[in-house]
């Protein structure tokens, strides 16, 4: 988490890193606080989604900060809206911050190519957002960030996915594969 933080600093949509260690009981790293992540402000709203427009304004900062994890050489894997918040300083109040390099993962080799895919790379992630890759144990990669951005702009406009009550992860991941994806779009302007 913290070679991935250290390599995003300077990038608009990444906290600042102040420091990291280690003592007896854990290891940590301190890095600046941020405002209120997407999932609770998505939850506080009235009707518990965001307007159309607001949801567009959020995916473009969204695919910025997954565009500077790529950039780097690295998959976040955990895309969803609680690993995103708003900046806690009056000039960052309205930039998203992306949070959690917890599960990320370099999918670029010393020489910048992509490496070869393992067989099998078991489920990461976060089984309402992962993408059918995950859900299949596969190696994910860039695009498989990108289900996850469609999963959260589906969730901000209609307030919930058609799963969301669902808790078993392979259940979660048939209905996924079997889904009309374009109904998630139904409420978008043509």
């Amino acid at each position: 988490e913290v070679a991935v933080l250290k390599r995003l600093q300077g990038k608009t949509h990444v906290c600042h890193f102040i420091g990291c260690g280690r003592n007896e009981l854990f290891n940590y790293v301190v890095m600046t606080l941020q405002g209120r992540n997407l999932a609770d402000i998505r939850r506080s709203m009235k009707r518990g989604c965001f307007s159309i427009s607001t949801t567009m304004r959020i995916g473009i900062q969204i695919l910025d900060s997954i565009e500077s994890i790529h950039s780097v050489g690295f998959l976040h894997r955990d895309i969803k809206p609680s690993n995103f918040a708003l900046g806690k300083s009056t000039e960052l109040s309205r930039v998203i911050i992306m949070l959690d390099y917890g599960l990320a993962r370099q999918y670029t080799n010393v020489n910048g190519d992509v490496r070869a895919p393992r067989q099998v790379a078991g489920f990461r992630g976060t089984v309402r957002y992962a993408s059918v890759n995950a859900h299949q144990n596969r190696e994910l990669g860039r695009h498989d960030d990108l289900w996850s951005l469609y999963y959260i702009l589906a969730e901000f406009i209609t307030g919930e996915l058609p799963w969301r009550k669902i808790k078993d992860k392979e259940q979660v991941g048939t209905m996924k594969q079997t889904f009309d994806h374009n109904q998630l779009l139904k409420f978008m302007p043509r």
